[in-house]
């Protein structure tokens, strides 16, 4: 299994350096954008559409290639099981500031019902400690998306 997902993850979202960066950049956030959704195994038609509208806007994608995004993340997803195993390859092959863009657009669906609940709170920050990403700074990153929402 763990081959099998260090192969996808090699064609989907290799190192920064490589062609089709954006495409797998997109893979991987997305792969955690629902991971973070479902994290109260509960997903909902507001938090999918909120999915849909960050990488639709945060990538450029028409609807359809939105659609197309979510549906081949949440296979790899679904066919992984293991969020840890998507933070690790995304620590080990993105930079800061990516991993930051990474960790905002999650802090972005955590609060796309305006609550954080303990849960997605602890969870943010297993991904802060996965992502290498000191406590102040997702701590500030929480603070970005907490105004930029008005919550």
């Amino acid at each position: 299994m763990i081959s099998s997902l260090k192969s996808f993850f090699q064609e989907k979202v290799a190192p920064a350096d490589q062609p089709d960066d954006a495409n797998r950049l997109q893979v991987a956030t997305c792969a955690l954008l629902l991971e973070t959704a479902h994290a109260d195994d509960e997903f909902s038609d507001d938090e999918r559409a909120t999915i849909l509208t960050l990488v639709a806007k945060r990538f450029h994608l028409s609807e359809d290639e939105a659609n197309h995004l979510l549906h081949v993340a949440d296979a790899e997803r679904q066919r992984t099981g293991d969020l840890y195993q998507f933070a690790h390859l995304v620590n080990d092959s993105f930079s800061r500031e990516r991993k930051f863009a990474v960790i905002e657009l999650l802090w972005q669906v955590v609060y796309s019902d305006g609550v954080l609940e303990a849960h997605e709170d602890s969870l943010m920050h297993k991904m802060g400690k996965l992502l290498g990403i000191r406590n102040n700074e997702l701590m500030a990153l929480k603070a970005n998306v907490k105004r930029d929402l008005g919550i």
